[in-house]
C-alpha cells in the first residue's frame, strides 16, 4: 500500500499542476487533453476486449472518437453526434461482412460501439460542462468534479486499505470493502464543501450553491463507487487486473478515470437541471 500511495502523490505531484492550467485555459487545450485521455483510454479498453475472443474494430474506433469529440466540440446541441454514433453502428457492420469469422459479428460490432460511447462518449461530458456560461461556472464545474471524484477516490482508497474488512462486492472487485466505499463517499462530501469555498474565494461567485455541497458531494461519491465497479466488471469479464500500467499508482488511463467517466455526465446535467445553466 504504502509503495502504490507514494506513487499516486508523485503523479498528483505531476499531473494536478497540468490538469488545472488545461483547465483553466478551456477551449482547445482542454479539447487536446480531453480527446488524449479518450484515444488512450479507448484503446485500452479495446486492448481489454481482445484478451478475449473479440476483435474490435480498432481503426473504425479511433476515427469516430476523435469525430465525436469534435462534434461536441463544435456542434454540441445538433444532430452531429448522433449522426457519428448512427454511422459508426453503419460501418461496423459493413466491416463485419468482410470477416469470416461471422459468429462473432454482433459481439465485435457490439463492443466496438460500447468502447465509442463508455469511454468517448462519456468523457465528452467534460467538454460540454466547460462550455457552459458564463466562462467561470463552467471552469469551476469541471475543477468541481474532477477535485470531489479525485479525493473521493483517494478516500476510497486510503480507507479500504487500512481499515476495510467486509467486502463490498468480491464477485465483480475483491478488493473493494463497504468500508473504503463509506469513507470514499463521507471524502467526496468534505471535498465538495471544500471545492465550493475554494472556488468561491478565486473566482468571487459560487460554483453551486452551497446548500448544494453535501448532496452534490454524497451523489458524486455513489455514482463513483459504481463507475470503479463498472470498470472492474470489465476487467473481470477479461481475467485482467490491470487496464494497462500507464499511470504510476493507478494502472491504465481507464483506471485512472473510471470514476469520473461516471461524475462528469451527472455534474453536467445537475448543471442543466438543477442550476438551470
Amino acid at each position: 500500500m504504502a509503495s502504490k500511495m507514494r506513487n499516486r502523490i508523485v503523479t498528483a505531484i505531476i499531473f494536478i499542476p497540468i490538469f488545472i492550467i488545461l483547465i483553466k485555459l478551456g477551449s482547445w487545450p482542454f479539447f487536446l487533453l480531453i480527446t488524449a485521455i479518450s484515444v488512450t483510454g479507448l484503446f485500452e479498453f479495446y486492448r481489454l476486449m481482445g484478451n478475449s475472443q473479440l476483435k474490435p474494430l480498432l481503426p473504425l474506433g479511433m476515427v469516430a472518437a476523435v469525430a465525436l469529440l469534435l462534434s461536441i466540440f463544435y456542434w454540441q446541441g445538433t444532430l452531429w453526434p448522433s449522426s457519428i454514433i448512427a454511422g459508426s453502428v453503419l460501418i461496423s457492420f459493413l466491416w463485419q461482412m468482410g470477416r469470416k469469422d461471422s459468429h462473432l459479428a454482433i459481439a465485435n460490432c457490439g463492443v466496438t460501439i460500447l468502447g465509442l460511447l463508455y469511454v468517448v462518449g462519456l468523457l465528452g461530458y467534460l467538454i460540454s460542462l466547460r462550455q457552459l456560461k458564463p466562462d467561470h461556472i463552467g471552469e469551476s464545474l469541471v475543477l468541481s468534479v474532477w477535485f470531489i471524484t479525485w479525493i473521493g477516490d483517494s478516500g476510497a482508497f486510503i480507507i479500504g486499505s487500512s481499515l476495510g474488512k467486509h467486502k463490498l462486492f468480491p464477485r465483480i472487485s475483491p478488493n473493494k470493502t463497504i468500508e473504503g466505499a463509506v469513507g470514499g463517499v463521507l471524502s467526496a462530501m468534505l471535498a465538495s464543501l471544500i471545492a465550493y469555498f475554494a472556488l468561491r474565494a478565486i473566482f468571487k461567485s459560487d460554483p453551486f450553491p452551497i446548500s448544494h455541497a453535501l448532496p452534490l458531494g454524497f451523489a458524486l461519491g455513489i455514482i463513483g463507487i459504481l463507475g470503479d465497479l463498472s470498470e472492474s466488471l470489465l476487467k473481470r469479464s477479461v481475467e485482467l487486473k490491470d487496464s494497462g500500467g500507464k499511470v504510476p499508482g493507478h494502472g491504465g488511463i481507464l483506471d485512472t478515470f473510471d470514476s469520473l467517466l461516471f461524475t462528469a455526465p451527472v455534474m453536467y446535467y445537475y448543471a442543466i437541471f438543477i442550476m438551470k445553466l
